[in-house]
């Protein structure tokens, strides 16, 4: 579904503003400062309940305001939502579904989905394996209700079992109490792995087209497990492994340390890779998210580039255009597209407003 209306109240530095964006491309310019990132994070806000920025509520408040409010229109064919996100300082964040609250950010995902590149994703590349897993878990959810479900699933499981072996560190319960857990743990990671393994093999498999459309001469990969683990393996590893997780205070097997590796050139690219492969490696990745999530959903996600083209040369923004292009061209549908930039220039050089795609531009001021 596109966004075509986007309301900010008291949100970061906007005090009460109102933005209408097109199917196709919208280019947000200004100086550092102005806010142009801001609505990009709305619009993440609109689509999982929470920004890509921070996980701090207070910190999306104007200052000197008690609230925020953040309202979007969306629309996809015959299909309309409106999706409201309200924050006050002492209650916390409501949400409303067409007028209708939610009780859940869980209700929201899936529905109105975004792809976001911005510098703060970059930790994908260079962080550790939890912001991998961040970015696919992220991916898989908004594809497959499925995938959610198992991983809250799991999750909550995992909770439950980390504070018995808390529990027993401290001798308060017997050590058999962990193992009370094991069958379900058991259960739902292997199920987890499962379909992590399953989605992860067709993303590997797409993230090559991608890379192949843009430079067939990259060597681009991600690692992963050759396969999942069965039951008997998961069992035998979980029992193991209780000394070791009586001594950490937490369970220290399972798809919860589970480490997605990207190669670049047959070097682990995050600890040998130039910020200039960095950068290049989670644009391809990014694409090949859009990519993956137009294949499971039968519509593209929209597409918010934050400062995209003041970080790369001119060459690869124009190669990143084509290859950007092509894939329009290839579904049949346009990408909605929201761009933001100090230099409307460099967007104009890359080619983005050039093609038969239409365009929009909003200029703002600090």
């Amino acid at each position: 579904m596109a966004i075509l209306h986007l309301e900010l109240v008291s949100f970061r530095n906007h005090n009460k503003q109102e933005f209408n964006f097109i199917p196709g491309l919208t280019v947000i310019w200004g100086e550092n400062g102005s806010g142009k990132t801001a609505i990009l994070e709305a619009i993440h806000v609109l689509s999982f309940g929470r920004s890509f920025r921070t996980h701090k509520y207070r910190e999306l408040i104007k200052n000197k305001s008690s609230q925020l409010l953040v309202r979007g229109n969306f629309e996809n064919k015959d299909t309309q939502d409106q999706v409201a996100v309200q924050m006050e300082k002492p209650s916390g964040i409501k949400l409303r579904l067409n007028g209708k609250p939610l009780s859940s950010r869980k209700e929201l995902i899936g529905r109105n989905n975004v792809v976001v590149l911005s510098p703060e994703e970059q930790s994908v590349t260079k962080g550790a394996p939890i912001e991998r897993r961040k970015f696919f878990d992220k991916m898989f959810s908004v594809t497959s209700r499925e995938y959610v479900d198992t991983l809250q699933n799991y999750n909550r499981v995992l909770k439950q079992r980390n504070a018995v072996i808390q529990n027993a560190k401290d001798g308060s319960v017997p050590t058999k109490d962990i193992q009370s857990w094991d069958d379900q743990l058991i259960s739902t990671g292997q199920k987890l792995w499962l379909l992590r393994f399953e989605f992860i093999s067709t993303f590997k498999t797409r993230l090559s087209s991608v890379v192949n459309r843009y430079d067939n001469k990259i060597l681009f990969e991600l690692t992963y497990l050759k396969e999942a683990p069965t039951q008997g393996l998961y069992k035998s590893e979980i029992t193991n492994a209780l000394k070791k997780d009586l001594r950490l205070g937490r369970t220290t097997y399972g798809p919860h340390r589970d480490d997605i590796s990207f190669v670049w050139d047959r070097r682990d690219l995050r600890s040998l890779g130039s910020q200039g492969e960095h950068k290049l490696s989670l644009v391809l990745l990014k694409l090949t998210e859009m990519v993956f999530i137009r294949e499971k959903t039968g519509n593209h996600p929209t597409l918010l580039l934050d400062d995209l083209f003041a970080k790369l040369d001119l060459g690869r923004s124009k190669k990143i255009v084509s290859l950007l292009q092509g894939l329009e061209t290839e579904s049949g549908d346009p990408v909605q597209t929201i761009v933001t930039t100090t230099d409307l220039l460099n967007v104009e050089k890359s080619g983005l407003m050039s093609g038969e795609i239409e365009n929009k531009t909003y200029n703002l001021k600090r």
